[in-house]
């Protein structure tokens, strides 16, 4: 296998997708650098590596690093990120302050990860980081291919695509193959024996079609599944966007809210489907409970329980498998539109079933999206790709109006409240910008 390097492996990612590479026989000759700043973090994942490949007795060499400069990236094939730039991604600040400071507009968020003021700022301070990786892949393994996870997906992927030509950029995310397992599950059903085709942008892919191996469309069982107030109340936003646009959708209720006008603005729509914000707090332990003494990657790592070495769902290690042996899956992927999806612009970043192989990464041809589902990916794929050149060109007044756009932030509060909101939260978060905005 050839080598892989791994930077923020102390996130969830790092040591769940080890055990995926891992658990394929053909990958493990190679080489992993797990790559982490924080060393309570990077400690316990790179000491479960160890064991994982004492356990196969494995010739994968595995080794740390607290920074992917100075080389680390030299001779990559496959660069894997998953990092919080700033500040740990969901607690502390400055992710405190960019749900807090919207909240006293009236703008509530759930996760804050993906589009509105959270979304923005969070690709603000992340993506000069991502830049820089992809520069120095650039530089030290041209062609290699940058598999990530982190969020905002849809600007993050499109800004290292723009910027960076000379490795391949691509963007992974769960919601599509744990939404059709949630499907099945309501349905009785093992989820091998449903078909289906999904495709728009990250967070809001849809399932165009789902039918049972026989040709019989799910998506009336589906329907009638969500009457039930159990399985409702578990995707209540979904369900009701299937009821009113026919489709569902593949994101948390929590998640799919924030991208839409209709639930978050007023309490009786909130309450409706089960919502409410998100309270944060700006302290943070210094090490994630997943790492700590009587954390579960620790009790396999000591022999208190036994490994756990299921492959996971996750894309990442069957994109190198494919890669690297004479395997093909399917699986959908953040790329740039280039005619996939008929009725969205070009050069936009869409979320689309791709065939991988050892030739690379090939994006399906989707043709138009139902014009409502297409309308409904407009409002955040607009925003998304005017915050995006808003980082490219070090424009922060297009980055202002990208948050003006925002059907959340739009359906709360006014431009002028919305333009205070952010550059409030620009003051604030001052010396994560101006190393790669500079004084703009």
């Amino acid at each position: 296998m050839a080598k892989t390097v791994f930077i923020g492996a102390g996130s969830r990612f790092g040591a769940r997708s080890f055990v995926d590479l891992m658990s394929f026989e053909e990958l493990r000759d190679g080489e992993v650098v797990l790559v982490d700043l924080n060393p309570t973090h990077l400690e316990p994942v790179l000491a479960y590596c160890e064991k994982v490949v004492a356990h196969y007795g494995a010739a994968t060499k595995v080794t740390g690093a607290a920074d992917w400069r100075g080389g680390v990236l030299d001779g990559a094939k496959y660069v894997i990120t998953s990092f919080a730039q700033g500040g740990p991604a969901y607690t502390g600040v400055p992710f405190h302050w960019e749900m807090a400071i919207p909240k006293e507009y009236g703008i509530l968020q759930n996760v804050g990860d993906t589009t509105g003021l959270g979304g923005v700022f969070r690709t603000m301070r992340t993506a000069g980081e991502m830049v820089a990786i992809g520069q120095d892949m650039e530089q030290r393994c041209p062609g290699a291919y940058m598999i990530n996870y982190v969020n905002p997906m849809s600007m993050l992927t499109r800004i290292v695509a723009l910027a960076c030509p000379k490795m391949n950029m691509l963007g992974l995310c769960h919601n599509i193959q744990y939404g059709i397992h949630d499907v099945a599950r309501w349905l009785g059903v093992p989820h091998k024996e449903l078909r289906y085709e999904a495709a728009g942008i990250n967070h809001m892919d849809w399932f165009l079609r789902i039918e049972h191996l026989d040709g019989r469309d799910a998506y009336p069982d589906l329907l009638k599944a969500g009457e039930s107030p159990d399985i409702y109340k578990q995707r209540a936003v979904q369900f009701e966007l299937l009821k009113h646009f026919g489709y569902f959708t593949t994101e948390s209720s929590g998640h799919c809210a924030e991208y839409l006008p209709y639930f978050m603005p007023r309490q009786n729509s909130r309450d409706s489907v089960g919502l409410g914000g998100r309270d944060t707090s700006p302290e943070v332990p210094v090490t994630h409970a997943r790492w700590n003494a009587e954390s579960d990657l620790v009790k396999q790592t000591d022999g208190r329980k036994a490994l756990a070495l299921a492959r996971s769902f996750e894309y990442g290690a069957h994109i190198i498998h494919a890669m690297e042996t004479d395997a093909v899956y399917r699986m959908h992927l953040n790329v740039l539109n280039e005619g996939m999806i008929t009725n969205l612009p070009n050069g936009y970043c869409v979320e689309v079933c791709c065939t991988t192989d050892r030739t690379g990464v090939h994006p399906h041809h989707v043709g138009d999206l139902p014009v409502q589902l297409a309308a409904l990916c407009r409002g955040m794929a607009d925003m998304e790709t005017l915050a995006s050149d808003a980082f490219l060109e070090k424009d922060l007044n297009k980055a202002r109006m990208a948050c003006m756009i925002d059907p959340l932030n739009a359906a709360c509060a006014t431009p002028a409240q919305i333009g205070e909101c952010f550059d409030r939260l620009v003051e604030l978060e001052q010396q994560w910008l101006k190393p790669h905005w500079g004084t703009r």
